[in-house]
């Protein structure tokens, strides 16, 4: 494949469920039976980002083709009576062995890959993934048109932010469907590429609030961003806080939050089923114009999203997240 066009129509093509099917393979060897995308991952790869591919080893580039993603549920938390219904997935690398990002980093630097190859191998994983759910969808005749899909987008996509452009104009129901979480690392430097991006190409941008973002860079990032996400860290700490007795605390703090970040959207992650904080959100809650959802890394799916998803402790019992679960066929 030899440029950008022929590479469009390429994924143009792949838009047919066979076609997808024919490409992606149920498992890495070893890991859990989550669609891998190795043919189309190397492909895309080696056109966007051709230098740095033709620079990898082959062990290398074995790696990166088998790396695909994991879910995390969102789900609709407060005000009541909203129902508890998924509203979407965070969607997070893992490698061939099911190891997370942190791993994906660590082996990556043991075989010389340059982050941002990491980085990319897991954005194009990403959309492929959504893409392929939404095609099991409209095969079952299920609707999915609200369904929301974020993920983590750091220095490294934003120091090369042509790659990053084409890249997204290859998926164009990413405008739809995608959420952008904006990390907090993300420095002065890159709020105009931010801004930039943003305007050119109509994304969507959630705010990663882990209270380690430089506070200019998230005060001028409040108005680009349409959901807050709270980090399972600070989530952690609040629920701390509120076993000491702040509840009332919390609630004020997060209602003066949403007034002046005016966002409709606060996502708690880390929240579990028998949380306290999601207990006392969910009956505490009154402001009508946020909506607060929570993401957990172990929540079963609801329906009709049992059908696609599936936990991952089903096959590895220190495995944290859902797998997609669309090509298996269960007995």
């Amino acid at each position: 494949m030899q440029n950008i066009e022929e590479l469009k129509q390429y994924l143009a093509e792949l838009t047919d469920e066979s076609a997808l099917i024919a490409k992606t393979v149920v498992a890495a060897p070893g890991c859990i039976p989550t669609p891998c995308f190795p043919e189309v991952i190397a492909e895309i790869l080696g056109v966007l980002a051709e230098r740095e591919w033709e620079e990898l080893t082959d062990r290398a580039r074995n790696y990166l083709k088998w790396i695909t993603v994991k879910a995390e549920s969102i789900d609709a938390l407060a005000p009541r009576p909203v129902k508890t219904t998924t509203r979407g997935f965070e969607l997070l690398a893992i490698d061939r062995d099911g190891n997370s990002f942190g791993d994906i980093v660590e082996h990556s630097q043991e075989l010389a890959i340059p982050s941002v190859m990491v980085r990319f191998a897991s954005l194009i994983a990403t959309f492929l993934t959504v893409r392929l759910l939404r095609l099991n969808m409209e095969r079952d005749q299920e609707i999915m048109p609200s369904l929301t899909f974020t993920q983590n987008v750091d220095t490294f996509y934003l120091n090369y932010p042509r790659t990053l452009k084409t890249l997204l104009e290859l998926f164009p129901e990413y405008q739809q469907m995608f959420y952008f979480e904006i990390n907090e690392d993300v420095t002065e430097d890159y709020l105009t590429t931010i801004r930039l991006l943003a305007e050119d190409l109509g994304i969507r941008l959630a705010l990663d609030d882990t209270n380690k973002m430089d506070v200019n860079v998230h005060h001028q990032l409040l108005d680009l961003a349409d959901w807050i996400k709270i980090d399972f860290q600070a989530t952690a700490y609040l629920e701390e806080q509120l076993l000491a007795g702040d509840g009332e605390n919390i609630i004020q703090h997060f209602e003066e939050y949403a007034l002046g970040a005016r966002s409709p959207v606060i996502v708690f992650e880390g929240l579990t089923e028998t949380s306290p904080l999601k207990d006392y959100l969910e009956q505490h809650w009154k402001l009508i114009n946020t909506v607060l959802y929570f993401q957990s890394r172990e929540r079963s799916p609801v329906p009709p999203w049992n059908k696609y998803f599936g936990l991952m402790q089903d096959y590895h019992a220190d495995k944290y997240g859902l797998f997609f679960k669309g090509l298996i066929n269960e007995q």
